[in-house]
């Protein structure tokens, strides 16, 4: 298949590659094409007609956001709407990332694929709810809307991002005790996982629609810290704080547990954890 896969330079778009290698993916990050231009991404996609496009292109800084909402929205949002219609009347197939943040939080089962409760509680969340809402207004679209939470990667790659495992790291070799907030909770998501997920999906020809692929099962973000420092072996205290003790610019949902109902459940997240801290 001919497949291009955007935000080439990201975490998941690294893994991405990896698995795709086979199709000899075209890389594009941001300095390649704009995708907030319409006429570029048209361009881009009648031009080269792809089959296949992986968008891992995404403003991601959930705090930032607050004041960026303007570029939140374009990327995460408008811009998927430009893809989409691209896609629609190429026929190319468009698998697009989004995350647990376009849900409120305050269901303590969690989130099915099908909720249609969804509320985000920052700019973020709403940016992204955008763009799932553009792709599923897209007549005549191929598409796979998946949700990814707690993203952490890429394969080989450990510490060159940043994500919430390497930040732990850094911060464990940094001080001698660290405050995690042990009340908010969903499911981390390792970033060769989900590509490896991505490629069944496109091998067997599932189905066209939304697919939730994090890892199994639920945590917190205190022990999901707890087993980062315990399988590197550091000596820093890991103890749990509440989210009113940690304020950050951008609200957090408290429950952001995405259910995966459609496929297989994804492996264990602390067997992934140790594969991406020491394979």
């Amino acid at each position: 298949m001919k497949t291009i896969i955007l935000g080439a330079k990201g975490m998941l778009a690294q893994d991405l590659a990896s698995v795709f290698k086979e199709e000899d993916p075209l890389l594009m990050d941001k300095e390649d094409l704009d995708i907030t231009d319409e006429k570029q991404v048209r361009k881009m996609v009648f031009d080269l007609r792809p089959d296949l496009i992986l968008n891992a292109a995404a403003y991601t800084d959930v705090d930032r956001a607050e004041d960026e909402k303007e570029t939140a929205f374009k990327i995460n949002g408008e811009a998927v709407g430009f893809l989409a219609k691209a896609a629609a009347e190429t026929g190319a197939i468009l698998v697009h990332f989004s995350t647990d943040y376009v849900f409120e939080g305050d269901k303590e089962d969690g989130y099915k694929e099908d909720n249609e409760s969804r509320n985000p509680i920052n700019i973020y969340g709403a940016s992204k709810l955008i763009g799932e809402k553009e792709i599923l207004k897209t007549k005549n679209l191929k598409y796979y809307l998946v949700r990814i939470s707690w993203l952490f990667g890429p394969a080989g790659k450990r510490g060159q991002y940043k994500n919430f495992v390497n930040t732990i790291i850094k911060l464990a070799g940094e001080k001698d005790e660290l405050k995690v907030i042990d009340d908010q909770l969903g499911k981390p998501t390792y970033t060769l996982d989900v590509a490896k997920a991505i490629k069944d999906l496109i091998k067997h020809q599932a189905p066209f629609g939304v697919y939730h692929l994090p890892n199994e099962p639920w945590t917190s973000w205190y022990n999901f810290a707890k087993k980062i420092v315990e399988i590197k072996g550091l000596k820093t205290k890991v103890t749990p704080c509440s989210s009113k003790e940690f304020v950050r610019k951008a609200k957090r949902p408290k429950y952001s547990i995405l259910l995966n109902t459609r496929l297989s459940p994804q492996r264990n997240w602390e067997e992934a954890l140790k594969e991406y801290l020491y394979d």
